[in-house]
């Protein structure tokens, strides 16, 4: 008869675990196991670049469960061999139902290894033994010193080993099986495990058994005859059909005894110091929880540094040199500059927020301007200190933004210099996905922390940081330095790892001071050139208003989306294309298909970009010009575009339409300074060129080393005619074809963009990769490896995770797919022009030109240059921009010279 079950847990009754912390207790992980339930239990996971992650964090946080709660002096991992195993040769179906590991968790399994030798519990195993016989092994050796063992696991074939102070610990139920919890479960006593196995069989490893005996049958057998040679012995007794499955299955019963028997021979390194636990290698441990993104995880072995890190008030010089000596020891040195305002160019600096050690920061207010403000020193006072640190090359110096440090004091006359981190970049190039990478963003995802604002501690936006008390400026200030060293100390181990390297180090960091300087050079407008458009704009605005009522019949608000609704489709019966959740939608996309149906539709379009551009750019740019210099300093955005691009605001002078010929004029407002001319430098086809090295597809190698227009080869496909036959529209055609395949536009976007059926525009497309197959071939490569991988990468390693890359749903998929095709080619085109800047920037200080770059747009540069230059700097120009990257094509840079950016073109 069954013993009753009792109740098992790690406290409460029934077999309990040795006191926490036992300095004589060992503890063997079934590792194997845990990695099989964490990735079938939790849902999928990846990190950013694409790495699955989900049975890593499971396991890990089992490990660290487990650490935490029986804090163990004696630990180790039991593992599977690699080679297969010796009951495979005893059995060849044995296991043989199981299919191979799925890709994503072979690569788990690695980096679980790695996750535990990085907590330095060592991993035991042998070729052709199982993890099974290694732990098994390890409880033997335990008994045989008289060591209390734990086996934490939840296999019920380890079941056997329990008892004589060996216990069986499942972490994830809660549960510890004695001798009674093991008896409750199968009827036997852990001795007799074996046999009851070998009875009943295992369907998932394959193990034959007898059929038809379960495990109480099995258990009633062995109790009552003694054991597996007993019941055989007294097979003549046993009544009913069990006595016929028995004796005919005899044979498969002792194989099947064989396979669950555990092996107590594997050779394993039984060192007790080696086994002892330490804790592991705490750098080690978060670099490798930093790449899988353990935010939560990293969290609990570094606390979140709060508002209570000591934060100290400097108030002489004499406090700062201190300070200083302090941090030259340190050899380190986060900053957080406090401006006055949002634009380092006009902004003061009101303190300087400094950390140098984790959980220690200090305070130097230096304008704060309100009745009853305490000593402050003078900023000059504490630059003359600050200085030298900051223009040390060899002395490394942190920010959360580098490019705004670098503004604030460059119009003080002090350049960062030397070994700079930037939080933001840093995030950006790991994660580009992250939505922004602020100080406050990056702490929140790395950190699970909450990083203080300014914008918190002002009671209005017109309040002035100046205006607010040095004593909750000072806790702000010095908290977010202290989060910028943290940041730092977290993220710079993987910037220093693998493409990261170089992208960080050698492209953004220094491309932040290159930005920095254009923006502090700015570009000069001939404002009256706007403001003579700007009424132009109006008239033309009116116009078309006007044009808009006689089409609808009717006067109505050109600029509202229902009024528009209304007309275009109760008034004149065009079909609905798309619904938002409250109406009709009036966007672009459906005025674009509307149009081919009625006149207004495009009337509405054409208004709509005239509007936008008065008042983006005809209006809007005079009002941008800086009040001491009277040019305008956009700002350029680093780390916003996945592509990695460049974008700017501020205002924005990337998207100033060039298609209509009054958006092409706005560049004519564009001036260079009395005595200079304007040099605008734009690589051609710069993309395609780009395709042709990634797809080494012939034809279009083949037309750039030979100078040819790559529009009319396309033409001359798409519309089955000699090149020399192809007529201008039908190249401007082509060239859509072109760079549709880059974006990945798909045939109903190309029919809208070309006014086309989409039969016709699926004809082009095909025609397309008929013509360049070696691009289809890539294509297809491309989407594989991003499948296999779960990211892709551009020629200088810029990496850009694909989230949905595997995903079920077909819209997401093929929206990753899309990403796929283009960011290799589009990345790569962007990493080239920051190349090219970074280059262009250091050979013009070199040579000791005057001309300085003044503004990017995409794939071109524009350079202010003196008279005197203008021989010297071309060449200079061309050369650095043409030699960028090698790649199977030759880059090209188109030159021009003008007195405005229009005619530059």
């Amino acid at each position: 008869m069954a013993a009753k079950k009792k109740k098992s847990a790690v406290t409460g009754e029934g077999t309990k675990l040795p006191p926490k912390g036992d300095p004589d207790t060992l503890y063997v992980i079934d590792i194997s196991g845990y990695i099989y339930r964490a990735y079938h239990a939790l849902p999928p996971l990846s990190s950013s670049r694409g790495e699955p992650t989900h049975a890593v964090r499971g396991v890990t946080t089992m490990v660290m469960k487990l650490l935490k709660e029986r804090d163990p002096k004696m630990l180790c991992v039991a593992i599977d061999s690699k080679k297969g195993s010796f009951r495979r040769d005893i059995y060849g179906k044995y296991k043989a139902n199981r299919p191979p590991p799925p890709e994503d968790l072979a690569i788990q399994i690695k980096r679980v290894f790695e996750v535990c030798e990085a907590f330095g519990i060592p991993l035991l195993g042998q070729d052709g033994m199982e993890a099974d016989d290694a732990i098994a092994t390890v409880v033997e050796r335990c008994r045989a010193e008289k060591r209390p063992a734990v086996v934490v696991s939840a296999d019920k074939d380890l079941l056997q080993l329990v008892g004589d102070g060996v216990v069986m610990w499942d972490t994830m139920r809660e549960t510890v099986f004695g001798v009674p919890e093991t008896v409750a479960k199968f009827g036997v006593e852990p001795k007799l495990v074996r046999d009851l196995l070998a009875l009943t069989g295992d369907k998932s490893d394959n193990v034959p058994g007898v059929p038809s005996v379960g495990p109480k049958t099995a258990s009633k057998l062995l109790i009552q005859y003694g054991d597996f040679e007993g019941l055989y012995a007294n097979l003549d007794k046993v009544k009913g059909k069990v006595k016929e499955k028995l004796r005919d299955h005899e044979d498969d019963a002792r194989l099947s005894r064989e396979l669950v028997s555990l092996r107590y021979d594997v050779d394993l390194e039984w060192d007790l110091e080696k086994l002892a636990f330490d804790g592991g290698d705490g750098h080690e441990i978060r670099r490798i929880f930093a790449e899988l993104e353990f935010t939560r995880l990293l969290a609990q072995l570094d606390p979140t540094p709060t508002m209570e890190s000591k934060v100290r008030l400097l108030e002489t010089v004499e406090e700062l040199e201190m300070v200083a000596v302090e941090v030259r020891k340190a050899g380190q040195l986060a900053i957080e500059t406090v401006l006055s305002g949002t634009d380092p160019l006009t902004a003061d600096i009101v303190g300087i927020g400094l950390a140098w050690v984790e959980g220690i920061s200090v305070y130097v207010p230096v304008s704060h301007r309100y009745i009853g403000v305490p000593t402050q020193m003078s900023l000059d006072d504490a630059q003359s200190v600050l200085a030298p640190l900051l223009e040390n090359s060899l002395f490394p110096k942190f920010s959360g933004d580098l490019k705004r440090e670098d503004l604030a004091w460059g119009r003080r006359g002090v350049t960062f210099r030397g070994g700079r981190f930037d939080v933001a970049l840093a995030s950006y190039l790991y994660d580009p996905s992250r939505h922004g990478h602020s100080l406050e963003i990056v702490a929140r995802a790395e950190l699970d922390g909450e990083v203080p604002t300014m914008a918190k501690l002002t009671k209005s936006k017109k309040q002035s940081v100046d205006e607010l008390e040095v004593e909750p400026v000072s806790e702000v200030a010095g908290a977010r330095a202290d989060y910028v060293l943290r940041l730092t100390n977290l993220l710079r181990p993987r910037m220093e790892h693998g493409d990261f390297h170089v992208l960080f180090d050698t492209l953004e960091i220094p491309l932040a001071h290159v930005l920095a300087d254009m923006e502090r050079i700015g570009v000069a407008i001939d404002a009256s050139i706007l403001e003579k458009m700007s009424v132009e704009a109006g008239l033309e605005i009116d116009r078309l208003e006007k044009k808009a009522h006689e089409l609808a019949g009717q006067k109505f608000n050109v600029g509202s989306p229902r009024a528009l609704e209304t007309i275009l489709f109760d008034e004149l019966k065009l079909p609905v294309i798309k619904k938002t959740k409250t109406a009709r939608s009036t966007d672009a996309s459906v005025l674009n298909e509307l149009a081919s149906q009625h006149p207004l539709p495009e009337v509405i379009l054409e208004l709509r970009s005239m509007s936008k551009l008065k008042g983006t750019y005809l209006d809007a740019l005079p009002l941008a010009r800086h009040p001491e210099t009277g040019r305008i300093h956009t700002r350029y955005n680093q780390a916003v575009a996945q592509t990695g691009r460049l974008s700017s605001s501020d205002p924005n002078l990337q998207n100033i339409p060039i298609r209509t010929e009054m958006g092409r004029r706005v560049r004519d407002a564009f001036v260079p300074r009395d005595g200079c001319w304007l040099l605008a430098a734009d690589y051609s086809q710069i993309e395609l060129r780009v395709l042709a090295h990634l797809s080494q597809d012939p034809e279009l190698i083949d037309a750039y080393s030979k100078n040819e227009d790559v529009h009319v080869r396309t033409a001359s496909a798409i519309f089955d005619i000699e090149k020399d036959a192809v007529t201008r529209e039908q190249r401007g055609q082509a060239k859509t074809v072109n760079f549709a395949v880059i974006y990945g536009q798909t045939q109903w976007a190309l029919a809208q963009n070309l006014r086309i059926t989409k039969t016709e525009a699926r004809g082009y497309i095909d025609a397309f990769f008929e013509r360049y197959a070696g691009v289809q071939r890539f294509m297809d490569e491309i989407v594989e490896e991003a499948r296999a991988t779960g990211y892709v990468t551009t020629l200088l390693g810029r990496r850009r995770a694909l989230a949905d890359i595997r995903s079920k749903n077909p819209a997401l998929r093929h929206g990753a797919e899309r990403i796929a095709r283009n960011t290799p080619i589009q990345g790569t085109a962007a990493d080239i022009i920051k190349v090219a800047m970074v280059r262009l920037h250091a050979a013009l200080r070199k040579q000791d030109f005057e001309s300085r770059m003044i503004l990017t747009v995409h794939d071109e540069l524009l350079l202010e240059v003196p008279e005197a230059e203008k021989e010297r700097v071309e060449p200079v120009v061309r050369s650095v921009m043409e030699g960028a990257m090698e790649i199977s094509v030759p880059l090209v840079a188109d030159v021009g010279w003008g007195k405005t950016w229009g005619a530059a073109h």
